[in-house]
């Protein structure tokens, strides 16, 4: 009997020291991730850069009476990153295809993870300083050149005499702690080769936007509109953007500028973040 306690505690004992070194490694041996900002002081290249950060940053303030968040970028008129892509020197899109979806927990839908900071309806002009100007005008040039029935216009456009007014401004944000919470605890594959992403070195996160849905464009042709034109957009045309589910409308005012207007997203400022474990 005395041999079969000796037995029965040394196991037990064997089994506690078991149950402790499991827990205690099993403890140690998960990362913790934490999000850092990109500082915005990273990337200045050009006075052109500056001016334009500027005048959209001053934009920002008026229309929404609120400060722009800090280490913002000024991303051009970007349609083609959303928030959540990953992003490094090379490629704005190094997450393309992968979706962030999770599909073992609860965050089925992508929007549990997003918080819209705020949203205006502005209707103000912009200040069109530096290539601000050039960057709206190839917009507007390419929406009129993918219309058959106004790709003739596209070439009338006076830029010296055109204004552009922002029709929606919002901004929109991931939650950080949220994802980070998702990243640390999911089971899905497509979302752990996005967290071995978010960890290389050089990648980070596009996780806050300013965003504009749309934009009109008033200028004065440069060529007198022929009767047939001026009879046709006499009231509001409406067209299809090429390769996208976007629309535009163009119409001839009483004053004989053309108004052009462009409902479609872009991304106009943004904040970088990087995810590191520790």
């Amino acid at each position: 009997m005395r041999k079969s306690g000796l037995t029965i505690d040394r196991l037990t004992s064997c089994c506690i020291i078991f149950i402790l070194f499991v827990a205690c490694n099993g403890h140690s041996t998960q990362p913790k991730l934490k999000f850092e900002p990109v500082s915005n002081d990273v990337y200045s290249p050009n006075e052109n850069y500056r001016n334009v950060f500027s005048a959209w940053k001053d934009y920002y303030l008026h229309c929404t009476n609120q400060q722009l968040f800090s280490d913002a970028f000024y991303l051009q008129l970007q349609d083609r990153v959303y928030i959540g892509s990953i992003n490094n020197q090379h490629a704005i899109d190094v997450n393309k295809g992968i979706v962030v979806f999770d599909t073992s927990n609860n965050y089925g839908n992508v929007f549990k993870l997003l918080s819209i900071e705020n949203a205006f309806n502005c209707y103000d002009t912009i200040g069109l300083v530096a290539n601000l100007r050039t960057s709206f005008y190839n917009e507007l040039v390419s929406a009129l050149s993918g219309s058959a029935e106004y790709k003739s216009l596209a070439s009338s456009i006076d830029t010296g005499q055109m204004k552009i007014r922002i029709t929606t401004l919002y901004t929109v944000a991931l939650m950080r702690d949220k994802l980070i919470e998702l990243l640390s605890t999911t089971k899905d594959s497509s979302l752990h080769r996005f967290k071995e992403l978010l960890l290389t070195p050089g990648n980070v996160l596009l996780a806050q936007t300013v965003d504009i849905f749309g934009f009109i464009a008033e200028f004065s042709p440069k060529t007198k509109l022929s009767r047939t034109q001026q009879n046709d957009l006499a009231k509001e045309r409406f067209f299809d953007l090429s390769n996208s589910r976007d629309n535009a409308s163009i119409i001839l005012l009483s004053n004989n500028n053309l108004r052009v207007q462009l409902n479609k997203r872009f991304s106009v400022l943004g904040k970088f973040l990087q995810l590191k474990s520790f």
